[in-house]
């Protein structure tokens, strides 16, 4: 039966590799491979397979490189009847230094596999324009502008007040968000201050914050940190905001974010404090001597309190899929006069303020008269001022089916305005169409195939892709697809498991058919399970040859026990040598081992009192078996 059940399960292993691999391919590609300091590198990744859901991989961490996710795009492509997926996501890289560097695979997860991508060798240039800057990544140039001597404009109302640490006042970091109370899925800006009396380099995370509950991005600083002098405590700073994140909270509670630390370098030497309070140097972030000593220092600013209110139920339409922000919403078709079973492709474009990634498709309302499908899906991120937005389309093929006048009908849009707190519906206009007679069968638009992503060039492939079979391919076959994956799966799992039940079983018989007193002590408990419920139901009788009967198997399987786990004889054994064993582990004077004695003197009273001993008796012998036996095991771990 074990060879059976190993057979079978390697057939499945290999049988479900070549039936449900799915062709995924995944490969990463760049605009460029080599770029100047602060050049931005695009860099794609594309999976092609069959229809799938992903997340957007994560980036392995580059030192010095910063990265940011821009977006993503997803095509269907129909290719002599059968349909793939090729979703594209899009990334933006920035080098802060000069040098050959090498990003490392990406893993990409699709179902239960993971697919790496192939290294990138990527080549930086020292920038050619000499214009200082404040890096974020990297060192600190001289300032062309003399730092201003008057002080600066208030601090932004929604900023807290700061508190230099205790242990230098010199330099501190403050993380602070832009409101303390939030809907779910609104916008809230994270911004990392560093305040320094020091010549400074900020060098980014050494531990990342902990936002779980969010999601994250990031925003892309500018080549050159604005720097303002501002005066805390009475002391002047060079403040800069070197680290920005757009949190959307995914569900409403009380959030503890814990903000983690950000690392620096510093000259040793401090700027003279009275020399910086009267005139504010000029020389200062100039980077000091080539040969002036530097400090490692880690800055953790506390803890962050934040209010995610949930979102109304009063006034919410039923076209509202969770989009919070503030958007506009566009749609065209490519035609409004065809012939039946032409297709129609309509493109709704949302565009606005918000977390763009988790916009969904606007519902389709109930159509009779048209077949339709989902084609391309595009997003886009972009960064107004200090708000994350973009833009996303969504491409749906209406075919006709009947001659006449029709129209597609609007699609409606809603989201929550959060400044407004309201909700706010919006509709795509009322397309109508004429469609006339016609005894040709559906036939792909010729741009379907290959749509452009990120304003790219089309390129047609070949003419096998310009055209499909009379009718829609059927999905179904497609989804029993994945569903025999998963059943699959699941045998797999289930084979695995009874093999290792199986070896562990045998590896068990191997060890016992060698030591005898080791299976009596590994089974014993297991044994006195078994016998304490089948006791439980002698007990529920109220008869009196069943009350004797009852007795008689609880001091069976009380000895049975105890001599198992002692490795005494079960036949041999008498009730000196149980109670003498039972002082060895209990002690003589524990109460435990006299409730034992007890019970043994109850088991005999029933035997030879003629069955008159009331039922609470029998609940309270089980009891101390149990009790018994819970002990014992304990005292043996």
């Amino acid at each position: 039966m074990k060879k059976t059940l190993f057979i079978s399960f390697l057939f499945l292993v290999f049988f479900k590799a070549y039936v449900c691999a799915e062709d995924v391919r995944v490969t990463a590609s760049v605009n460029k491979r080599s770029a100047q300091v602060g050049e931005e590198i695009r860099l794609n990744i594309r999976v092609e397979g069959q229809n799938m859901n992903l997340q957007a991989p994560r980036l392995p961490k580059m030192e010095s490189f910063d990265t940011y996710y821009t977006g993503r795009a997803s095509h269907i492509t129909f290719i002599n009847g059968g349909s793939t997926s090729n979703i594209e996501f899009s990334y933006t890289l920035v080098p802060q230094k000069a040098g050959r560097f090498t990003l490392n695979s990406v893993e990409v997860q699709v179902g239960s596999k993971v697919f790496p991508t192939e290294p990138i060798i990527l080549e930086v240039a020292e920038s050619q324009a000499q214009t200082p800057r404040f890096s974020p990544t990297g060192s600190a140039g001289p300032v062309t502008q003399p730092l201003p001597t008057q002080m600066p404009q208030p601090v932004p109302q929604n900023q807290p007040s700061v508190i230099a640490p205790e242990n230098d006042d010199n330099i501190f970091v403050q993380a602070w968000v832009d409101r303390k109370t939030v809907y779910q899925n609104q916008q809230v800006l994270l911004t990392y201050s560093l305040y320094t009396r020091y010549d400074t380099r900020y060098e980014g995370f050494e531990k990342e914050p902990e936002t779980s509950g969010f999601w994250i991005e990031e925003f892309p600083m500018e080549r050159e940190i604005e720097r303002e002098t501002i005066k805390v405590n009475g002391k002047r700073y060079v403040k800069a905001d070197v680290k920005k994140l757009a949190l959307f909270p995914t569900a409403p509670g009380n959030y503890t974010i814990q903000p983690g630390s950000l690392k620096v370098s510093v000259r040793e030497e401090p700027q003279g404090s009275n020399a910086f309070d009267e005139f504010f140097s000029d020389s200062f972030f100039t980077g000091g001597s080539f040969f002036a000593r530097r400090q490692n220092r880690l800055l953790n600013p506390p803890v962050i309190q934040l209010t995610v209110k949930p979102l109304p139920d009063v006034g919410k339409p039923e076209s509202f899929q969770g989009a919070v922000g503030s958007f506009r919403i566009s749609a065209t078709i490519d035609k409004n006069k065809v012939k039946q079973n032409e297709p129609v492709t309509l493109k709704v474009n949302i565009e606005g303020e918000g977390n763009i990634e988790t916009i969904n498709r606007p519902k389709l309302p109930g159509l009779t008269g048209f077949k339709t499908y989902d084609a391309d899906t595009n997003s886009k991120l972009f960064k107004t001022g200090n708000v994350i937005g973009g833009t996303k389309s969504f491409e749906i093929v209406f075919i006709p089916k009947n001659e006449g006048n029709a129209f597609i009908p609007p699609l409606a849009f809603s989201y929550f305005d959060p400044r407004q707190e309201k909700y706010v519906t919006l509709q795509t206009p009322n397309f109508p169409i004429q469609v006339e007679h016609s005894d040709q069968s559906f036939q792909m638009p010729e741009d379907m195939t290959g749509k452009a992503m990120f304003q790219k060039q089309v390129k047609l492939e070949g003419k096998d892709v310009r055209y499909i079979e009379e009718k829609l391919p059927d999905l179904l076959p497609m989804r029993l697809g994945g569903l025999a994956y998963r059943v699959l799966a699941w045998l797999d799992l289930l084979l695995f498991v009874i093999l290792v039940f199986l070896w562990g079983k045998d590896r068990q018989e191997r060890l016992f058919s060698k030591d005898a007193a080791l299976r009596r002590r590994k089974t014993a408990r297991s044994v006195a399970s078994i016998n304490i419920r089948r006791l439980k139901k002698i007990a529920q009788s109220s008869k009196e040859e069943d009350t004797k009967e009852f007795f008689v198997e609880l001091e069976k399987a009380m000895t049975q026990y105890m001599a198992d786990k002692w490795n005494l004889s079960t036949y041999g054994v008498t009730r000196h040598d149980l109670e003498e064993t039972l002082a060895m582990h209990f002690g003589s004077d524990d109460p435990h081992l006299q409730d034992i004695l007890g019970l043994y003197a109850l088991c005999d009273e029933s035997r030879f009192g003629k069955g008159s001993i009331p039922q609470a008796s029998k609940k309270m012998g089980i009891k101390i078996f149990q009790d018994t036996v819970n002990r014992i095991e304990r005292m043996r771990k």
